[in-house]
């Protein structure tokens, strides 16, 4: 935990056909039904190996679940799932979290809404062997071999995230970081801004990453942008920190830390201005319906008020 990713549970099993599922023997804390899907306290991986489902979650709609079918779970995100009952499937999972996670969720390398994915057939093999030999560890002795679970979860993430539609890919369907500047200086800032998962990051830290000085940076970011540095990367903080405001039930405090914010007061400041209410209230207003959470505001449009860094 003090390393910020940790496994708190795995396993693997066989639904027969006509069979119940979730089966009696699944843990109680993991139980749900159809009808009432459930929300996670952590992150899973998921591996349907063998037979035929289907899926649902808040932020993918109905998918169907085919053999190989790769996808994530996430805390505090809806879903369901569940094998066709005439046919039955094969199933491995593992339960995961900490800080690391989060980090990857605030920053875009991961989301619910592009966790989804099959196999492909030269992928199986890595993928189920690295899968195998962390649940064996699991269950052969997981206090002896608690750093080696840490490892063999770490490689089979990172074949998970390898397999997962890329960074790149997200960030095309958000309406975060998307637009290509031709000016290289300004491109590589923009890169570091969404990108960087270090917390918070200043006006003074992104200059020090690039051969330019501050000058230079602020007037060809106001030429390309029409906005400072500085609403930049308020904008990014408030676009990660709007996605888990409404993706998970994180807490205000995780939420502003997570977004790099470096004051929950900063992070309530900036909320009231540009979408007129606080964090909680943000919240609640999308899970009433009452706004789409997708930070619509185009950029040089940002409310924003200008603070110092």
């Amino acid at each position: 935990m003090k390393l910020g990713f940790y496994v708190t549970g795995g396993g693997w099993g066989t639904v027969r056909p006509n069979s119940n599922y979730p089966p009696d023997q699944h843990p109680g804390v993991y139980q749900f039904s159809w009808e009432r899907g459930r929300e996670l306290p952590e992150f899973q991986i998921q591996y349907i190996s063998q037979g035929r489902g289907e899926f649902e979650s808040t932020a993918t709609g109905p998918m169907g679940i085919e053999s190989d079918t790769l996808f994530l779970l996430f805390p505090g995100v809806w879903h369901r799932y569940r094998p066709i009952r005439s046919v039955g499937w094969t199933e491995r999972w593992i339960s995961i979290h900490g800080e690391f996670l989060h980090r990857l969720y605030a920053n875009g390398t991961i989301s619910p809404g592009k966790a989804f994915t099959r196999l492909r057939p030269d992928q199986v093999g890595p993928f189920l062997t690295a899968f195998d030999r962390l649940l064996g560890r699991i269950h052969a002795d997981p206090m002896e071999h608690s750093p080696a679970v840490c490892a063999n979860a770490m490689e089979l993430l990172t074949l998970a995230l390898e397999r997962l539609p890329s960074a790149d890919d997200l960030a095309a369907d958000s309406k975060g970081r998307t637009h290509h500047v031709d000016d290289p200086i300004v491109n590589r800032a923009l890169d570091i801004i969404w990108t960087r998962s270090d917390r918070p990051l200043s006006v003074n830290q992104l200059v020090a990453a690039l051969p330019t000085t501050r000058r230079t940076l602020e007037r060809k970011i106001m030429a390309a942008l029409g906005h400072t540095v500085l609403d930049e990367i308020n904008h990014c903080r408030l676009f990660r920190a709007k996605r888990l405001l409404t993706e998970t039930s994180l807490s205000v405090k995780s939420v502003a830390y997570l977004a790099g914010f470096g004051s929950q007061e900063r992070f309530r400041r900036l909320m009231i201005a540009e979408e007129g209410c606080p964090p909680g209230e943000y919240r609640a207003r999308f899970r009433s319906g009452e706004t789409s959470g997708s930070g619509d505001k185009k950029r040089g449009e940002s409310s924003i008020p200008k603070g110092r860094d």
